[in-house]
């Protein structure tokens, strides 16, 4: 079995949502898409180091968000109650959607749709941690 793991640090923008411009063009409505992409793209490729998968792959995704000021008290301290898991937006298919892209435009898999199995996570980082994303991609067919 082959397997490659990354980590992209940055903040994770969602690939999905369009509006409109005119004239029938439309663009993503993250402006951070398109940073976010290339940061991904650089550290997927490079973790590959020219591994490309072509079959059935497993893929794991653990996305960060930084914390709220109001997850910590007036000293500084992350309050008790404060969420572990981020269930607002962005939603976890589109982060996911712009990972699986930014895969297929660094070569590194075919195509998306050789994910067979798809596990993600939104959580909010803990102390010491930054923002963005982890991954690991397992070949299953080899």
């Amino acid at each position: 079995m082959i397997s490659i793991s990354w980590e992209t640090i940055g903040d994770p923008a969602p690939q999905g949502s369009k509006r409109h411009v005119g004239n029938g063009v439309m663009i993503e409505s993250s402006k951070k898409l398109p940073i976010w992409r290339e940061q991904l793209i650089n550290d997927i490729a490079h973790a590959a180091d020219g591994c490309v998968f072509d079959s059935a792959i497993q893929v794991t995704l653990i996305f960060k968000f930084p914390r709220l000021k109001s997850h910590f008290n007036s000293k500084g301290k992350m309050k008790p109650t404060a969420p572990v898991y981020k269930t607002t937006a962005p939603d976890i298919d589109k982060l996911c959607r712009a990972v699986l892209d930014a895969m297929t435009l660094a070569g590194v898999i075919r195509d998306d749709a050789i994910c067979y199995s798809l596990e993600a996570q939104k959580m909010y980082c803990q102390p010491g941690e930054s923002p963005g994303v982890s991954g690991t991609i397992i070949d299953l067919e080899i």
